[in-house]
């Protein structure tokens, strides 16, 4: 199977653009909620500029995004949520509070499902896509996201395209893999240029393209590490220019792109199959 036959007739490579509404609940872990006003208040100043002007582009561009969204903030940020919504775009599950799964055990179940029942309290719709918060979980969390109707997770590095686990008999979650190269925090939180991410995004994505990967560009509304500001916004709107130049590109939400790569796809690997190497050295010390 070559490359570009693992999409759509005519289409050469799939392209995400997932948007991380990473707000005053990340800020939380690093001060108390009365300090989110002074030196930790770049949460605050996605939701009341950046997450805009991010949507101005898209709209600008016709593309419809994937938006991780921390209940939480969901909650707290009730106007943006429903802009989201309005311009036609998708909201993923991203913890209640951008929890850390890999430390919750036994509490991770019930804090899944908080989140998720939270999620359409506010949207009216049920998540079906999850990214984990830090990008830490365990085996556990595909079979607690398969329990509660998960179609889709986007938090590993592991591949250039997506592929489905098998949770348990009958029990599937397709992953989306992201990459470190394609996310803005990569490049903001050392404090780059945005202009050095914008080269970096368009040689990964020129060799992507001839290679027939999926690209999954991953933002954040915030003004420290994410495109929120009007110069980094507009590198993001120079590199979709330059993307919805290349003929066969796939646009897709992760939920389209998930589903679909289910059907076409449907071949599974067991939850960690990769891992049991790793797995036989542990057991023995």
């Amino acid at each position: 199977m070559t490359a570009y036959s693992m999409w759509p007739p005519g289409k050469t490579c799939a392209v995400v653009v997932t948007v991380n509404f990473d707000a005053e609940s990340v800020d939380l872990h690093e001060a108390k909620p009365e300090n989110l006003y002074g030196k930790y208040s770049y949460g605050r100043y996605g939701m009341r500029a950046g997450v805009w002007r991010l949507l101005d582009v898209l709209r600008d561009h016709g593309l419809k995004a994937t938006f991780f969204v921390p209940a939480l903030d969901a909650e707290n940020n009730p106007a943006a949520v429903a802009a989201i919504l309005k311009d036609g775009h998708e909201i993923g599950a991203r913890g209640y509070a951008f929890e850390d799964h890999s430390k919750l055990g036994a509490n991770e179940r019930a804090t899944l499902e908080r989140a998720h029942h939270a999620l359409i309290g506010i949207t009216g719709v049920a998540p079906v896509g999850w990214r984990a918060p830090f990008g830490l979980l365990t085996r556990a969390t595909f079979g607690h996201l398969a329990d509660l109707g998960y179609l889709y997770d986007s938090s590993f590095q592991d591949d250039d395209y997506p592929y489905v686990v098998e949770c348990a008999p009958g029990r599937r979650i397709v992953e989306l893999p992201t990459f470190e190269a394609l996310t803005d925090a990569t490049f903001y939180n050392p404090r780059h240029s945005h202009s050095r991410a914008l080269k970096v995004w368009k040689e990964e994505f020129a060799a992507m393209y001839d290679a027939g990967h999926c690209v999954n560009l991953t933002l954040h509304p915030r003004g420290d590490y994410g495109s929120g500001r009007a110069a980094r916004a507009r590198a993001v709107d120079e590199f979709l220019t330059y993307v919805a130049r290349h003929p066969g590109v796939y646009f897709a939400t992760c939920r389209e792109l998930a589903d679909w790569w289910r059907n076409a796809h449907p071949a599974t690997e067991p939850v960690g199959a990769n891992l049991a190497p790793f797995d036989a050295r542990l057991a023995r010390g």
